[in-house]
């Protein structure tokens, strides 16, 4: 069982974003595909230079991340064990007018049992990955506003506003969504379910689905994060994952 402070409301996922200021600071550099292709911005491998660990208040374990070369796969591997930490990458430079979609590969190496993912008690994935938006006083509520200006007080003006969730799930189907339980900043979307052995590359268009949830364009980006955490559980989970890019719009069917 875990104990009283694995089942504190206060280690939502939502902290991921508001405690995120220091290591958004930071700079990356990104590198173009050739010109004669489509317009593909590739990350640094996870794990690599750029990336940086983000504990997460109130949460003892921290997940960890070891990075691996294999089969010319560069990539990080996680492991969780009752508990929670990401893997941050600041993007200051990404623009999402240029390249709205984000392409990955991931895979789960070590699967949670089947749980209530939308629930608080539940709130624990083998796989997700954070699209961290700068906060858009413009379309955000008045306590909205008012939260965000103390969360700038405590940890200074780059806490981010809103954010995606792409998670991989043990029991919601692929195209499931729904608000995150500790934060209707943060908005899930299910991927799949189920094992996940052998690598999976996903590709999802982030414009599209910040607009469907928030109802406007999206901000500028402030980070992408990766997490394994199984500490609402206390149960181990890991994953493994690779090959990060933001891409040009997908072309238009014939």
């Amino acid at each position: 069982m875990p104990g009283a402070a694995a089942r504190q409301p206060e280690r939502s996922r939502g902290r991921l974003w508001t405690h995120a200021r220091a290591a958004l600071a930071a700079g990356l550099l990104l590198r173009l595909a050739a010109p004669a292709r489509a317009l593909e911005v590739r990350l640094p491998p996870p794990g690599s230079d750029g990336w940086r660990p983000q504990a997460l208040p109130r949460v003892a374990r921290a997940t960890r991340y070891d990075p691996f070369v294999e089969d010319g796969v560069a990539g990080v591997r996680s492991r969780s064990e009752c508990s929670a930490s990401a893997l941050l990458l600041p993007l200051p430079e990404i623009d999402l007018q240029r390249t709205p979609r984000l392409r990955w590969r991931w895979k789960v190496e070590d699967p949670l049992p089947p749980h209530p993912e939308r629930s608080k008690a539940g709130d624990d994935f083998a796989a997700r990955v954070y699209v961290m938006f700068r906060f858009d006083p413009a379309h955000a509520s008045l306590l909205a506003r008012a939260r965000h200006r103390l969360a700038a007080l405590l940890y200074g003006p780059d806490v981010p506003g809103n954010a995606l969730d792409y998670v991989w799930t043990t029991g919601e189907p692929a195209g499931a969504r729904w608000s995150n339980p500790f934060t209707d900043a943060a908005w899930m979307i299910s991927l799949g379910r189920g094992p996940l052995p052998v690598w999976r590359t996903e590709e999802v268009d982030v414009t599209a689905d910040y607009r469907a949830r928030f109802g406007t364009a999206p901000p500028a980006v402030l980070g992408l994060a990766l997490m394994t955490d199984s500490d609402n559980g206390c149960s181990r989970a890991g994953a493994a994952f690779a090959d990060f890019a933001f891409l040009g719009p997908a072309e238009a069917a014939p």
